[in-house]
């Protein structure tokens, strides 16, 4: 392949996807009805969000995760940032205690394709959850978005939502789209609702260059505030001074709940006042 196609393809996951379907799909199709996974999206789906094996595990954990946290009370209304093929929301919407407790739901994603999954297999069985395509320039999975991401506005009246989940989001944006996704949270939210954050964070620059441990990743190209792990590519993955991150937050309204929690990726709780 020429030099030049590799790094365009690499970020085009629209033409990556094709080919998936092309090829993968239906050998895929064949693996779920064989092993009891026909609820899962297709391969093409599932690859770009964090793999394409542990769909229901990962939805599971979160689930757990958001509950261990105390995030669900009775009518808490949640908007998913992000949702993808519905790892999350799948989750959620089969869970028969949020049921009880009325949870709504709102996911949201740049990828049309997934939140069309999403419609057409999620909201039927829980109509308490629905699915919106937000049309931002995004050089992955909406080359030809209209709205810069730094600048879309959510189609959301102030303090709609109880609680707003960002997992695996603010790990591919850059300064200016991350400044604006916590401002619009912090509009978003109602008072004393919730933020559960994803990030890659590093104290200094020299611990970001080489990788830690618990991210598995390195990012050796910096900036004045994050570094990159792709010169390439950027939003590939972007990890953040969480100095910075934390003066971000408290320029938006939000205040820091508790401890980082550190991990594969590091998670700031963040609450509206």
């Amino acid at each position: 392949m020429n030099p030049v196609i590799i790094p365009w393809f690499r970020r085009r996951f629209t033409a990556r996807r094709q080919l998936d379907r092309i090829f993968l799909d239906f050998p895929d199709l064949l693996w779920r009805a064989a092993t009891g996974r026909r609820h899962w999206p297709p391969y093409s789906l599932r690859a770009f969000v964090g793999g394409a094996q542990g769909f229901d595990a990962v939805g599971a954990w979160f689930l757990n995760e958001f509950r261990s946290l105390g995030l669900f009370a009775a009518g808490t209304r949640i908007l998913d940032i992000g949702c993808g093929c519905g790892r999350l929301a799948s989750a959620l919407a089969g869970d028969a205690a949020l049921r009880t407790l009325g949870v709504q739901y709102t996911g949201m994603d740049v990828d049309a394709a997934a939140v069309r999954w999403c419609a057409r297999h999620i909201t039927p069985a829980n109509p308490r959850f629905r699915f919106y395509h937000a049309d931002c320039c995004n050089p992955s999975y909406n080359p030809r978005g209209r709205v810069p991401a730094a600048t879309y506005r959510f189609p959301h009246p102030d303090a709609s939502f109880d609680l707003v989940l960002l997992t695996s989001v603010l790990t591919h944006v850059l300064e200016d789209e991350l400044v604006h996704y916590l401002t619009e949270t912090a509009r978003l939210l109602a008072p004393g609702g919730t933020a559960y954050a994803s990030f890659f964070l590093y104290q200094h620059r020299a611990e970001a260059a080489a990788g830690m441990k618990r991210h598995g990743i390195a990012f050796p190209f910096a900036h004045q505030h994050y570094a990159v792990n792709r010169e390439d590519y950027p939003a590939n993955a972007v990890a953040y001074d969480e100095s910075f991150v934390r003066e971000i937050v408290k320029s938006a309204g939000l205040q820091i709940i508790g401890p980082t929690r550190y991990g594969t990726q590091d998670v700031l709780l963040l609450r509206r006042p």
